[in-house]
């Protein structure tokens, strides 16, 4: 079974954290939890609170909204950004569709994790929105 060094690793390839050295992933895995959820589970609901930012260790998750699947989501990808930045609800469901285990990085860690380390900033703001204009664009451009 995978460790916190699992999470380690995958943090380093999401676009959020990949400009940290070893010793400041290892410190921002030490500020989350790993969760794990059965297939068909509710890892987030639409319009909830946005309690953390979420990153699949392993597993497959579903962001849909209604009966749209908006995104499918495997190892190594990661979901709830927007709501631990902003503290808006959340705009999706994301529904696990085998069983899966996140690690999860709560918002008043993540507020913490920027103070600590602004260079992850850039990235982050590039990635959302790298996010925001592919939901804009027409589908099959």
């Amino acid at each position: 079974m995978a460790g916190p060094s699992d999470a380690v690793e995958l943090i380093a390839r999401v676009p959020f954290f990949e400009g940290l050295d070893e010793k400041s992933r290892k410190a921002v895995v030490r500020e989350g939890k790993e969760v794990s959820f059965n297939a068909g589970d509710r890892v987030v609901s639409e319009k909830g609170s946005g309690v953390g930012f979420y990153l699949v260790i392993d597993g497959k998750v579903e962001v849909r909204k209604g009966q749209k699947v908006l995104a499918a989501l495997g190892k190594g990808e990661f979901f709830g950004e927007m709501s631990v930045i902003d503290g808006e609800p959340r705009s999706a469901d994301v529904v696990a569709t085998s069983p899966t285990r996140c690690w999860v990085l709560p918002a008043w860690n993540f507020a913490g994790l920027i103070k600590a380390h602004p260079e992850v900033a850039i990235p982050m703001l590039k990635e959302l929105v790298k996010r925001l204009r592919a939901a804009e664009s027409p589908a099959g451009s």
